[in-house]
C-alpha cells in the first residue's frame, strides 16, 4: 500500500524536524567536545590543567545551578501564563461591573440633582420668610463695625 501524498508530506516534515532539532544539535555538541579534547591534548601541561579545571568548574558548579534555576524559571513562566489567563477570564466580569458602577453613578447623580432642585424650589418659595426672620437680629453692618473697632483697639 502506498502512503497518501499528505502522509508522505507529514513523514518528510517529521524527518526534517528530527534532523533540524535533534541530530544537528547532537552533532554540534559532539564536535565541540571533540575539539575541546583535541585542544587540551595539543596544549602544554599547565594549560591542560587550567582548561580542565575551568571545564570541571563549569560542569560541577554552573550546570547544577542552571538545572535548579530552570525549575524556578518554568514555575515563573507558568505563573505568568496563568496570570494572563486569569486576566482574560476576569475581563468580562470586570467590564460588567464597570457598566453597573457607571449606571449606579448616573442614577445617584440624577437623584442628587432632583433633591437639589427640590431643595432650591422649597428655599425659593420660603425666601420671603428669611427677611421676616431677620427682623429681630442686629444689622450686619453695625455688628461688623463694632467687631472691627474692638479689634483695632487691641492691636498696638
Amino acid at each position: 500500500m502506498t502512503p497518501s501524498p499528505i502522509r508522505q508530506e507529514q513523514l518528510r516534515q517529521h524527518r526534517r524536524e528530527t534532523l533540524l532539532y535533534l541530530i544537528v544539535p547532537l552533532l554540534v555538541s559532539v564536535l565541540v567536545v571533540l575539539l575541546g579534547i583535541v585542544a587540551v591534548l595539543l596544549l602544554q601541561r599547565q594549560l591542560q590543567v587550567s582548561l580542565l579545571a575551568d571545564w570541571m568548574l563549569t560542569v560541577f558548579v554552573f550546570c547544577p545551578s542552571l538545572i535548579c534555576s530552570t525549575v524556578i524559571c518554568i514555575l515563573l513562566m507558568a505563573g505568568v501564563a496563568l496570570m494572563g489567563r486569569a486576566s482574560k477570564a476576569a475581563a468580562r466580569p470586570l467590564e460588567k461591573l464597570n457598566t453597573l458602577t457607571e449606571s449606579v453613578a448616573e442614577k445617584t447623580t440624577k437623584a442628587a440633582d432632583s433633591v437639589n432642585a427640590a431643595t432650591v424650589n422649597v428655599a425659593s418659595r420660603f425666601a420671603f420668610l428669611d427677611s421676616l426672620l431677620n427682623v429681630f437680629e442686629l444689622p450686619d453692618a453695625k455688628k461688623d463695625t463694632k467687631e472691627n473697632s474692638h479689634d483695632s483697639n487691641l492691636t498696638p
